[in-house]
């Protein structure tokens, strides 16, 4: 048994369901609970509204992920994923492609791990391994901020500083900073020191990019 989408995505749930597994009696027996989910997910689908989903000030924050890639908002306005956006996040691509050998992605929290998630799916966990022309002219990345532990933030310093020294040339590393606030101690930590010992490196130029939220006023 399986669920197939128009878009070719298939759940192939055949064993989960049967004797000894899920059977129908247990969803029958759900299934109060499975109709409260489900009209709980459609609101959220239609207005972005999840129960107890709240920002830090307590205020209710809506959901979009389930309307990615383009969110449209109740004014009918495009919201900050639009094609224009994308257009934008594919530009920077491609400046950054046979430019920047290194970067390094600076978060905690859903920073941290979203961005995290998206680079195993889509990089692998030996990306940079892969020579530059594997890797099709694009950097290497490395993560960092989610915690303040100096040994891992002096461990990605030195070798970083260690492929710079064995280039031979200028060695360009993106320091890219993801908070929301964009005020995170232990991002903004990580960031500080990181952003000193490759300043201070002649064989590093380094650049700097902020991932936050625009209407935020800091």
């Amino acid at each position: 048994m399986a669920l197939v989408l128009k878009s070719g995505f298939t759940f192939d749930y055949d064993n989960l369901f049967g004797e000894g597994k899920v059977t129908q009696a247990d969803l029958d027996e759900c299934k109060d609970a499975l109709a409260k989910a489900h009209a709980a997910m459609k609101v959220m689908r239609d207005t972005g509204f999840i129960k107890a989903h709240l920002s830090k000030d307590g205020a209710p924050e809506k959901v979009y992920f389930s309307k990615l890639p383009y969110i449209t908002e109740e004014n009918g306005k495009l919201n900050l994923n639009s094609p224009a956006s994308i257009k934008r996040l594919h530009d920077f691509t491609e400046r950054i492609r046979n430019n920047v050998d290194v970067v390094v992605s600076l978060g905690i929290g859903g920073s941290f791990l979203g961005n995290k998630v998206l680079f195993d799916v889509f990089c692998g966990e030996f990306w940079n391994t892969y020579t530059p022309e594997q890797r099709k002219g694009l950097p290497k990345v490395y993560f960092s901020g989610q915690n303040i532990d100096p040994r891992r933030t002096g461990d990605i310093i030195n070798h970083v500083k260690a492929m710079a020294a064995g280039k031979g040339g200028k060695f360009k590393v993106m320091l890219m900073c993801m908070s929301k606030s964009g005020g995170t101690l232990d991002t903004m930590s990580n960031f500080m020191v990181m952003l000193d010992a490759f300043q201070k490196d002649a064989n590093i130029d380094v650049e700097v990019v902020a991932v936050t939220d625009p209407n935020m006023e800091k």
